[in-house]
């Protein structure tokens, strides 16, 4: 079956697009670990850093967005 008439009458969300907030971070990490391989550090030590930076961002933007659909309950 095509796509065309899969999707015949039915909106498709658009996709997620960066926001500038999100592409400046992405921007400082990768600078930040370019600059420290430069510096001399170790690889490993960089690839590490870059690793927990990503867990980090990934938890935080899961988390917001989780937070968002919860609706607060009222005291």
């Amino acid at each position: 079956m095509s796509r065309r008439r899969h999707a015949a009458g039915v909106r498709t969300p658009a996709p997620h697009r960066l926001t500038g907030t999100e592409t400046a971070v992405i921007i400082v990490i990768v600078l930040t670990s370019t600059a420290l391989a430069w510096g001399g550090l170790d690889p490993s030590t960089v690839l590490q850093l870059l690793a927990g930076a990503i867990l980090i961002s990934v938890g935080s933007v899961v988390t917001l967005r989780f937070c968002r659909r919860v609706p607060l309950p009222l005291p």
